[in-house]
């Protein structure tokens, strides 16, 4: 029998249930990381086996460098518009704004597309 370590502290290979049972999550997910080549693994014929310590430096944060903290101070900020010149103005040509003229229904009203 195997000496029971902790997770994360040996060189052993884990099975998919060990993996599940040490990160807290389902067999579905690991398999999907795995699908994805998102978690380091090891394929022994049909088996799937995870190296314990690249699971464990891969679980961990990667720490941020000190060049990025200098430049961008305080949170990040991230807008949904494209950025362009203030000066630029946008405007829509009529047939945008207005509609084909063609798709008058029976009393002159328009209908929607």
């Amino acid at each position: 029998m195997r000496s029971q370590m902790p997770y994360g502290q040996g060189s052993r290979m884990l099975t998919l249930r060990e993996l599940c049972e040490w990160l807290n999550i389902t067999e579905r997910h690991a398999r999907q990381l795995v699908a994805r080549d998102a978690i380091p693994y090891r394929k022994v014929g049909h088996l799937l086996r995870f190296p314990e310590s690249e699971v464990e430096e891969w679980s961990r944060p990667k720490p941020r460098l000190a060049v990025e903290r200098e430049s961008a101070p305080g949170p990040a900020r991230v807008s949904a518009k494209p950025k362009r010149p203030p000066h630029v103005r946008m405007v829509l040509p009529k047939s945008l704004i207005e509609g084909p003229i063609d798709q008058e229904g029976e009393h002159g009203q328009r209908r929607s597309a």
